[in-house]
């Protein structure tokens, strides 16, 4: 049993399996501390032994190769809470030899095309590990040079990638304003740097959300829009290596879940006259 010090308060004493599912829930941050015998001195949690090794024991292992038909559909299936749609391989040619895990999780066989699908359908994210033959390990999807950002931005002047990549719902313009989010438990200042109809890109100084996660948002004032609030759903979250401080500025994807209607009216009337004038 292991006693945990978050913000100045002392907690537990807990299992390390307990540490690590609240870990998980971003109930604690690995910038907080455990009490450590063997040093007699708080140690954070990223650098834990106990904890460390518990994570490394839950480390996926290897997986079966299983044998497929050579033309096939992928289909995602029920990660996380709830199910989502099936992310189709676009080269029939190619065998579904990637596998996808996350936490305790494994899914996969997919294609390449079915992986890349599955990141732009939020099913997957580039935070989620992958592994295919050849892999001496899994490593996130965000360091395997097949799913690198230059890699996908020439995947997209090609015809594989143009059936993959389908036009947004709603208009994206670059529009920089600051904000502050709050998660229930703290709120972080941040800034938006694009924006559209149905939510917005923001760089926030909070490392610990996750997609699925429920915020809410202050945006401040801009010439010709009053400030508003809105509660918007993570929807995407930028990988960044090595990142460990919980106060980090990390990119996120937010969607608009509930907002006032006339704050909604004039958000959309105030975005429109934008793009107009971009256009212009």
């Amino acid at each position: 049993m292991y006693t945990v010090s978050r913000n100045g308060e002392t907690m537990g004493p807990w299992a390390i399996e307990e540490i690590a599912r609240k870990l998980a829930a971003t109930e604690l941050s690995v910038t907080d501390f455990a009490w450590d015998d063997a040093s007699d001195d708080w140690t954070p949690l990223m650098d834990f032994a106990p904890l460390k090794a518990h994570l490394q024991s839950l480390k996926p292992g290897r997986p079966q190769t299983k044998t497929i038909e050579k033309t096939i559909e992928s289909t995602v299936t029920k990660i996380q809470a709830g199910d989502v749609s099936e992310a189709k391989a676009v080269g029939t040619e190619e065998r579904p030899e990637w596998y996808v895990s996350r936490g305790q999780q494994k899914f996969g066989p997919f294609t390449y095309f079915g992986v890349i699908k599955a990141l732009q359908d939020k099913a997957v994210y580039e935070f989620d590990y992958i592994w295919t033959n050849g892999m001496e390990s899994w490593v996130r999807i965000a360091e395997h040079e097949r799913f690198g950002s230059e890699t996908i931005r020439e995947l997209m002047k090609t015809a594989e990638g143009a059936a993959i990549f389908a036009k947004r719902k709603h208009t994206r313009i670059l529009l920089e304003n600051d904000v502050l989010v709050h998660d229930n438990n703290s709120v972080s200042p941040g800034r938006m740097v694009e924006a559209s109809e149905g939510g917005s890109g923001l760089v926030v100084r909070n490392s610990t959300l996750i997609p699925g996660q429920m915020v809410n948002v202050h945006y401040s004032s801009l010439e010709g829009l009053p400030a508003f609030n809105a509660i918007g759903e993570v929807v995407s979250k930028k990988y960044a290596k090595g990142t460990r401080d919980r106060r980090a500025p990390i990119h996120y994807g937010i969607r608009f879940v509930k907002m006032d209607q006339k704050v909604s009216e004039r958000v959309r009337e105030f975005l429109k006259e934008k793009t107009g004038r971009a256009a212009a």
